[in-house]
């Protein structure tokens, strides 16, 4: 009998079931869209919100397929490890029943709430007590708007959770997180590494200090097995452990190999995450999580929109790169790629301010293009949105360098590393060589990687990336460019500073 491994990766834009083999080959991929089947029409403004009971249909779907394309035996799926996105929030009653929609991430109806907290004098403690930066989409600020603005639905929650925690209980009928996950969410002491009665009676929830669920250490802890009525819904084998797992910035740090020292995982994802591990905590980091070893921390500098900005783009202004592909009979995404390629960046070529989701450098930025002339062609507009995606990132990755961690290597992840002129823009803009993984599912694959640790099927982390994890080479920045791009860099960052102003 051959082991395969199942990894989950369930984002807030596609949900996707991955079947690995133990060389870390994909043998079938099932996914399906999360904002079409299961994303909500905004109720009010700042509401980001899902059908929880779809999500499960959609995913629990998408495991049958998987199984069905494979060919394999579900006997032989050793181990399930899931992922997705961190924060937002799921809360379902004391019998398991959803009660309200989940939150994404995205969700910032809970601005008020972190003003309150800052008015309240309660902000500073709890980012004190959470070594992070707390923004609206955490579920600290969201279960206290609940509290404050529909309470009716606030005293029926029996359980929180976060969003893969939801598919493991479904699989399971556990309610089990894991540390990494919910000390991403702020929802755990990081000095204690325990949840606090003390973090939720700041939060202003005290009441849900008894409701979360059952918190593993490790990644890789085996939290229960797949039940009998979750086999008949998803093909799986009654039985089949289901792994802690984590949350998807670490998941894809893992699935791509990068726990060396001096190497920077870059996501160019829905989000722009950007993270390395260190022993220390990082005053004013994004986050510091968590990591897959005890005594270290993963340190996290992001903002909530990466290749958001290029799927804005390609949807509102990639109608001409379609009419090109139709007519010269090629693939859209290669036409952008070679629109981009030949533009000759110059200071005179557009900047854009790549903020079309929060949260962002500032709770009310907003993207736009600036320095447009008569001789902007469409190549530069389309050049402009892949450059100030690598400039949002190189903001974030100089935070983490000039906060005293190492930088010898980019492994750029995500949707935009599969684009060679991406990739050398990336590593012109972070004058650091850039490298890439030969899988496009590394977030999946961090989480098989870990159920396959769990289940005995590998020793150990060092193991599994020997075994499954396939590196492509590694592209070096030009040195012609560096300051180039070192000017573009100091200008676009300056007119951010401006509109920091305008933005208050």
């Amino acid at each position: 009998m051959k082991p395969y491994l199942i990894g989950i990766d369930a984002g807030n834009t596609s949900s996707k079931v991955v079947i690995f083999d133990t060389e870390g080959n994909i043998m079938a991929l099932s996914s399906s869209k999360s904002s079409d089947r299961m994303k909500l029409k905004p109720r009010q403004k700042g509401f980001e919100e899902f059908d929880v009971d779809e999500f499960w249909n959609m995913v629990s779907g998408c495991i049958r397929m998987a199984i069905h394309d494979s060919g394999i035996d579900a006997a032989d799926v050793a181990g399930i490890g899931i992922t997705s996105f961190g924060n937002g929030v799921v809360f379902l009653d004391k019998n398991g029943w959803s009660i309200a929609p989940g939150c994404f991430s995205q969700d910032y109806r809970a601005n008020d709430i972190i003003e309150l907290y800052k008015r309240e004098g309660t902000y500073e403690k709890i980012n004190a007590i959470v070594h992070g930066t707390l923004f609206a989409g955490k579920p600290g600020p969201i279960l206290r708007w609940y509290k404050e603005h529909e309470r009716s639905v606030y005293d029926r929650i029996g359980s929180v959770l976060m969003f893969k925690d939801y598919l493991m209980y479904r699989l399971s009928g556990n309610f089990a997180t894991n540390l990494n996950v919910f000390g991403g969410a702020f929802m755990v002491d990081m000095d204690t590494m325990e949840y606090s009665s003390n973090l939720m009676n700041l939060y202003g929830i005290p009441e849900m200090f008894n409701k979360l669920p059952t918190l593993y250490e490790h990644p890789e802890d085996i939290i229960g097995r797949v039940s009998a009525k979750a086999a008949r819904q998803t093909g799986l084998k009654e039985g089949t452990p289901i792994a802690a797992g984590m949350m998807d910035i670490l998941s894809s740090l893992v699935g791509s190999g990068a726990t060396g020292d001096g190497i920077i995982t870059a996501i160019a994802g829905s989000w722009c995450i950007n993270e390395t591990h260190s022993a220390k905590i990082i005053p004013n980091a994004s986050s510091n999580m968590p990591y897959i070893h005890k005594n270290e921390y993963l340190n996290c500098s992001y903002t909530g929109a990466s290749a958001t900005n290029y799927e804005w783009f390609n949807q509102i202004l990639g109608d001409k790169a379609r009419v090109m592909a139709v007519y010269e009979q090629k693939n859209y995404y290669d036409v952008l790629n070679s629109l981009i390629s030949k533009v000759k960046t110059d200071m005179d070529t557009p900047y854009f301010q790549p903020f079309v989701a929060s949260p962002s450098i500032h709770v009310n930025a907003r993207a736009g293009f600036s320095n447009i002339n008569t001789h902007t062609a469409y190549e530069d507009i389309c050049y402009a949105v892949v450059e100030g995606i690598a400039f949002i990132h190189k903001f974030h990755i100089d935070f983490l360098i000039q906060s005293g961690l190492p930088a010898t290597l980019i492994r750029l992840t995500g949707g935009m590393s599969k684009s060679d002129a991406w990739i050398q823009i990336f590593a012109d803009t972070l004058q650091l060589p850039v490298e890439t993984i030969d899988c496009d599912e590394t977030g999946a694959h961090g989480v098989a990687i870990v159920a396959g640790i769990g289940a005995g099927i590998y020793e150990s982390y060092e193991d599994a990336f020997k075994k499954s994890v396939k590196l492509k080479k590694i592209v070096l920045p030009d040195p012609d460019n560096a300051d180039l791009y070192k000017k573009r860099y100091n200008e676009w960052h300056r007119l951010n500073e401006y509109l920091l102003k305008y933005w208050s």
